[in-house]
């Protein structure tokens, strides 16, 4: 998972740090991107206004997910402006139907 410096999660996001990757829906997925993607105060709870359960590992679960993958960081490599974060996937589950979103720019050189 390639994860910005400036980003809250990086700190999350250690050598033996939990985390979930959920996958979500095309279609649906726009609304979470923004969220995720704006930026936040110091304390602000990122999930704010989204349902989400807690995953064995104790990281959240977006309801409306498609699937969800609980994982371990086992490592990361610096790249540049980004963490390369290698996770170990410890479980996750199939929670409906539905094609995965897929997020496409035409030049990896912007957001």
């Amino acid at each position: 998972v390639a994860v910005a410096k400036e980003r809250a999660v990086e700190s999350l996001m250690h050598t033996g740090d939990n985390f979930v990757l959920n996958v979500l829906e095309d279609g649906k997925h726009l609304p979470l991107m923004k969220q995720f993607l704006k930026p936040f105060g110091p304390g602000e709870d990122r999930f704010g206004g989204i349902k989400i359960e807690e995953a064995e590992n104790g990281c959240p679960i977006i309801s409306d997910a498609l699937a969800y993958l609980e994982c371990t960081v086992e490592n990361r490599m610096e790249c540049g402006d980004h963490w390369l974060v290698y996770g170990v996937v410890k479980n996750g589950k199939v929670l409906s139907d539905g094609v995965t979103a897929l997020h496409h720019r035409k030049s990896g050189t912007y957001y």
